[in-house]
């Protein structure tokens, strides 16, 4: 066997899920897994023919009104994908969540949902049967001619899973919509896999949903078929019978793992390698499973992936526990992974049916997003519902056992390792071999100051997501709040209802009653105007120094100034001018470098000196050896930007390469004068030693920290929507990390299927 190659490794990157009993939240998954707590629900007949669920169904003895639900699954937020509520409503809902978690799935990466062109994102989806189109769209005839023929195929077709996520989100790599029943979305990760290998895309979303409407709420048992008695799964135990259908979702975003290292991704995982395969013939039955085909596609992975058998210790499998499907899939898997070495350490199997359901064609990427948790917490979790192991399951010489509680998970040769199964009906199967992430390098970690920003679509998401934000800054170490407020910033949507606030004794303190920041809608007036720099170079000389460690862009001007300085003989009065020069230049580098894209610069004074740096007119050389006495006229370049005395009118060229302008400037005082004669024309910020807005907020209510004073400039121009990408200089050593993802305001959109009735005897 060949050893694991990081070349082929692939990380996980993020995570999204929608499954019963914790929708969105995978805290709250892992919390029902590890506590082997199920998310079924069971229904009243009422409930069930208030639903439309046939009466003679719902009255027939072999009937069991269970199944694992997902609340608000009638609900999408069509307002952030630009949905008409019509549109929403005739949609396929597996469809409509499936396109919120591709959303929040690249949140949880750091990467932008809404990419920026020439990207190579790969979309690999797939969805169940379109039950809702059947039960409760061709029902509603004024509906079905209102849509026409196109737009009822558009909203309702599985090819379209794939595309749609990728027209929404601008994803421009290969969108591919697959279908390979219960192993749909485990597939759908292989060929995420295989893009990323061989270069198809260089980032890639997998995933699948299943989601029926309440119409199918509910299912007959047949002894010996794939559904149990009494609404429960019981993977490896006795008393199995059968899973129970469910609702769910999940969508996992996958880079090359050099990459996400070069990137600064928080890698949650790492898959070594994945096979699939098919049956064909090699079984009893189109529906039955096949243990040599399950056998073959464990193996292949394992090759594909160079890894030892032995050091496996987890196996997330299929597990429906039906009394045919499990004492096959150990059979399978015994075939692959029984050993001779007398230390072999004990390979657990886990099965998530036992907890969340069969999730269909989610099934195979909720089993991996289970698996890649276990392994970020080093915990080997329990199967829910065990009490007695199943006799027709043979284990006795075998590697493996079945846990019924958890508890530490102990490396096997210094890895932790696991494989996740799923097994389709027709016979494809998948397999992924799964590695735990390695331990991250040590990096500087920063204790200052950040700006963090939020946007939502709407105002009450926009208001919740600065809540979620405060509390996770709350939260968090101070030396990590510089990844959290990168990612925040990189890592999200433009949208217009926006909030910023510092962190640290400048910012909010979660919990304590005080107001939040304040949410604000983009202005489009103020964009139309735009910013202008006004540059005075006034001020207190000292108070940089926290700009000076938080900030590279103003560090590097600072720093040439110093070299430059650096035996010049000046007498104090010349020192202090450079200095001021130097501190002015850097402020507004510094706003430049954060996205403030000026329209014009006035100056005043040594200010106006500095705006010719600012400007292109001079280099901060020249401008320092102007102020020692010396220029050559011959350096004098053109403005770059409409460069203004305060009350005067824009410098023209010949102007600009006047040296007894900058002579003068040079000379005069570093005093603040009154603004240009039209302060309403654009949103000015005064730069001397420090910043100040000179508009909207209030300077008395700005941080007199000069760092915090700038961030906190920067946070209303962004609110406004007069800010734009950062330099990358302010992104260097940066990780993204997990970070609140977007807050869905999701509205009903649904279209009811016509209910059935209770007879009269049986109301009395």
């Amino acid at each position: 066997m060949v050893e694991p190659d990081d070349d082929a490794a692939v990380a996980v990157v993020g995570m999204a899920v929608r499954v019963p009993g914790a929708d969105r939240d995978l805290d709250r998954f892992w919390h029902h897994v590890v506590h082997g707590i199920d998310a079924v629900s069971f229904f009243t007949p009422e409930q069930l023919l208030g639903w439309g669920v046939p009466k003679d169904l719902v009255e027939h003895p072999d009937f069991v009104p269970a199944r694992a639900v997902l609340e608000g699954a009638d609900r999408f937020d069509h307002r952030l994908f630009s949905y008409s509520p019509s549109d929403s409503a005739l949609m396929d809902p597996q469809q409509r969540v499936l396109l919120e978690c591709a959303w929040a799935a690249l949140e949880h990466a750091g990467q932008p949902p809404v990419a920026a062109d020439g990207n190579r994102i790969g979309v690999y989806v797939g969805t169940g049967l379109n039950v809702y189109l059947l039960d409760n769209v061709w029902p509603n005839q004024r509906a079905v001619e209102a849509a026409g023929g196109l737009g009822l195929i558009i909203g309702s077709d599985k090819d379209f899973a794939a595309t749609r996520i990728a027209y929404k989100l601008n994803l421009q790599g290969p969108a591919v919509t697959v279908q390979a029943a219960c192993s749909t979305s485990l597939v759908a990760v292989h060929q995420a896999v295989q893009a990323l290998l061989t270069y198809d895309a260089d980032v890639a979303l997998a995933g699948a949903a299943t989601v029926a409407p309440p119409t199918r709420r509910g299912h007959r048992y047949e002894p010996g078929g794939i559904f149990s008695a009494d609404g429960r799964c019981r993977a490896f135990d006795a008393a199995a019978d059968g899973t129970v259908p469910g609702d769910g979702a999940g969508v996992v975003v996958l880079k090359r793992l050099a990459d996400a290292r070069r990137d600064g991704d928080t890698v949650h995982a790492v898959i070594r390698g994945s096979a699939i395969n098919n049956d064909g013939l090699r079984k009893a039955g189109f529906t039955a499973p096949g243990p040599t085909g399950q056998a073959a596609v464990i193996s292949a992975a394992l090759e594909v992936a160079g890894v030892d058998p032995d050091t496996v210790g987890l196996i997330e499998t299929h597990g429906t526990g039906t009394a045919l499907g499990d004492p096959i899939e150990v059979a399978a898997l015994r075939q692959v992974f029984d050993s001779d070495r007398p230390d072999r350490a004990p390979c657990a199997l886990g099965a998530v049916k036992s907890v969340v359901g069969h999730l269909d064609t989610a099934a195979g990427v909720i089993g991996l997003v289970k698996a890649v948790l276990a392994l970020k917490h080093r915990t080997v979790p329990p199967i829910a519902h065990l009490s007695t192991p199943n006799p027709r399951v043979e284990l006795t010489g075998s590697v493996f056992d079945l846990p019924v509680a958890a508890r530490p998970w102990t490396p096997i040769d210094g890895v932790l390792r696991a494989g996740v199964s799923s097994f389709g009906i027709g016979g494809t199967n998948a397999h992924v071999v799964l590695e735990a992430a390695p331990d991250s390098a040590p990096r500087r970690r920063r204790h200052v100051t950040e700006l963090v920003l939020v946007a939502a679509k709407t105002a009450a998401a926009a208001q919740e997501s600065v809540d979620r934000a405060v509390d996770l800054v709350a939260r968090t170490a101070p030396g990590d709040l510089a990844d959290i407020a990168y990612t925040l910033r990189t890592g999200r949507a433009e949208l217009p209802w926006r909030a910023a606030f510092l962190t640290g004794p400048h910012g909010p303190a979660a919990g304590t009653g005080a107001p939040g920041p304040a949410v604000r809608q983009v202005d489009a007036k103020a964009r139309a105007r735009g910013v202008g720099l006004y540059l005075t170079a006034a001020g207190e000389l000292t108070g940089n120094r926290p700009n000076y460690d938080a900030d590279p862009v103003y560090r590097a001007t600072a720093d040439e100034g110093a070299a430059l300085l650096r035996g010049q003989p000046l007498d104090e009065p010349a020192r202090e001018r450079v200095t001021r020069l130097v501190a002015c230049v850097g402020l507004a580098r510094s706003l430049r470098g954060r996205g403030i894209a000026p329209r014009e610069l006035a100056g005043t004074g040594l200010g106006l000196l500095a705006g010719a740096v600012v400007a292109g007119v001079l280099t901060l050389p020249e401008a320092v050896a102007l102020l020692c006495g010396d220029l050559d006229p011959a350096r004098l370049r053109p403005a770059e930007l409409p460069l203004r005395p305060a009350g005067g009118e824009p410098l023209t060229d010949a102007e600009c390469a006047d040296p007894t302008r900058w002579r003068a400037a040079a000379l005069a005082p570093a005093a603040p004068q009154p603004l240009p004669p039209d302060p309403d024309r654009l949103l000015w910020i005064e730069v001397g030693t420090s910043v100040t807005p000179r508009f909207g907020p209030d300077p008395s209510t700005l941080p007199t920290d000069r760092h915090a004073r700038l961030l906190a400039t920067v946070g209303a121009l962004w609110q406004l929507g007069l800010a734009g990408p950062w330099d990358p200089a302010y992104d260097t050593g940066r990780q993204r990390v997990p970070a609140p993802t977007y807050p869905f305001a999701a509205t009903r959109h649904y279209l009811d299927a016509p209910a059935t009735h209770l007879d009269t005897e049986r109301h009395h």
